[in-house]
């Protein structure tokens, strides 16, 4: 069971200053034609290359997009226009000659042409948020309302960092984390450390798996995914494989940026963020159904397909039942990619009636998914197997109305937003705080187009919960709590609350 719980947790690395090594890189190649630059954005507003029938939009600033259930299978690898996407900030501009990008490595600098000179790795992986899961959590908590679908398997080419490292003459003595930096953009109203995505990860995982990759399943990386170099962790969550890498450093302790030192931690319910808490590094075992689930099926022999995995360790089983107390084991469905992909699995149902069904997946170490999620502030890791169930929808071969897809939810037009006297305080109190709260944030009532994020139109977060953050801070958000009175924080809330009913 403990040791369980350390797979889960990770190991924690200590807060302090980063002391930052730098090695030498090698000669460059002559760089490749710079190809067209790319548009941020594509003919239908999502970023260019993406299918919107594939996603459920919680954001445009930043990108926060979620693969509806049903299009992550019947295949292993994640097709490219339907894997999520899940941004910090504003992308940066896309590089104009990719294989001109620069990397710098301490005291050094290398182009993405010289890092191909290095070596390759191919790794069949699963990208995952660490919310993926959260909208199943019962106290609300802050962030992307994630269902199943901020997770997929992908193909990554790239340099292992070993390689680099070996190029350098070796770590110098003292490193124990590999610290990465992005980047995204940082709003120049507002402190570095407090935004800056920059994510440690242990020496360790980083040599013996990490890959600098530039071409995700037989393409360039596309940049919404972090072209045209990312830091990809195998078996990490989402968090650590920073995108449009610009700096890594080989450091005694972790980064002191936000992120890191209080951000991605699993923390109890109404504390706040703190080194000495539980970083999100390995992912769990985890597994759930992907068809059918959303639209109704015929009665009948059914295939129920689902993917399974986890993250330092192979799943070896998946099982399936329709109460949660009898469970039959399910066939895996084709290739196996590794330790790090997921493993396709399928089942037959014979239904006449609507069907809850459940899976549970168990890896190489005997590590089983649960049954229950580990409740936290944030709503991060959670792997409940009840939480991932369906109810199938039988209807009959001929009824036509029946077998149609439920209607998707569309944003309701809210017309005028009439403010109490407490939220037309609080609506001066939102343009004057410092950092004024529309340097991050979006929100129509006020006016402002923030992208640090997230996007405030339509959060639907009741009052306690809008309140909460304001005085406490979360993520990269500072807390205001020191700032601002007792009722300030009222109004200021009140506003927030009114302003996106």
């Amino acid at each position: 069971m403990e040791k369980d719980r350390r797979r889960f947790l990770g190991a924690l690395g200590a807060l302090g200053a980063t002391a930052v090594v730098g090695c030498d890189d090698p000669p460059e190649p002559a760089p490749e034609p710079a190809p067209e630059r790319p548009s941020r954005v594509g003919a239908d507003g999502l970023p260019p290359g993406l299918d919107p029938a594939h996603f459920q939009i919680h954001g445009r600033r930043p990108w926060t997009l979620e693969t509806r259930r049903e299009a992550l299978a019947a295949s292993v690898v994640t097709a490219t226009d339907r894997l999520f996407v899940r941004n910090n900030l504003a992308m940066p501009e896309a590089a104009a000659s990719p294989d001109e990008w620069s990397l710098a490595i301490g005291a050094r600098t290398f182009t993405l042409g010289a890092l191909k000179r290095l070596g390759l790795e191919t790794v069949a992986m699963v990208l995952q948020c660490s919310g993926n899961g959260r909208r199943f959590f019962e106290h609300g908590p802050s962030g992307s309302a994630w269902g199943v679908g901020a997770a997929g398997c992908v193909i990554v080419s790239g340099v292992p960092l070993r390689a680099v490292v070996e190029a350098m003459g070796g770590v110098p003595s003292g490193a124990r984390f590999v610290t990465a930096t992005g980047a995204d953009p940082i709003p120049e109203d507002v402190a570095r450390d407090t935004v800056v995505v920059e994510r440690s990860v242990p020496l360790d995982k980083a040599l013996q798996d990490g890959v600098l990759g530039w071409e995700m399943n037989g393409e360039p990386l596309p940049h919404v995914h972090g072209g045209p170099l990312r830091l990809f962790v195998p078996g990490y969550f989402g968090c650590n494989q920073v995108k449009w890498l610009k700096a890594l450093s080989f450091t005694a302790e972790t980064s002191n940026a936000k992120i890191m030192r209080t951000g991605y931690r699993l923390r109890p319910i109404g504390q706040s963020g703190a080194p000495d808490q539980p970083s999100m590094w390995a992912m769990p075992v985890k597994s759930w159904i992907v068809r059918p689930a959303t639209r109704p099926i015929v009665g009948g022999k059914t295939q129920v397909v689902g993917v399974a995995f986890s993250g330092e360790a192979p799943v070896v089983r998946v099982e399936w039942s329709n109460d949660g107390e009898a469970w039959e084991e399910a066939r895996f469905v084709g290739p196996n990619l590794g330790p790090f992909a997921w493993r396709l699995f399928s089942f037959e149902v014979n239904a006449s009636d609507a069907l809850t069904l459940f899976t549970r997946a168990t890896d190489s170490e005997g590590n089983t998914q649960p049954e229950g999620r580990v409740e936290n502030e944030r709503g991060y890791g959670n792997t409940s197997w009840r939480d991932m169930g369906v109810v199938l929808r039988v209807c009959e071969e001929d009824d036509q109305a029946c077998l149609q897809p439920p209607e998707e939810a569309t944003s309701a037009d809210r017309g005028s937003v009439e403010l109490s006297d407490s939220g037309r305080r609080g609506q001066a109190i939102f343009a004057s705080i410092q950092p004024a709260c529309g340097t991050c944030h979006t929100l129509s009532h006020a006016g402002t187009a923030g992208q640090v994020g997230p996007a405030l139109d339509g959060i639907r977060r009741t009052m306690p919960q809008i309140e909460a953050t304001i005085r406490n801070g979360i993520g990269a958000m500072p807390s205001f709590g020191p700032q601002l009175s007792e009722g300030e924080l009222r109004d200021l809330a009140t506003y927030v609350f009114e302003a996106t009913r």
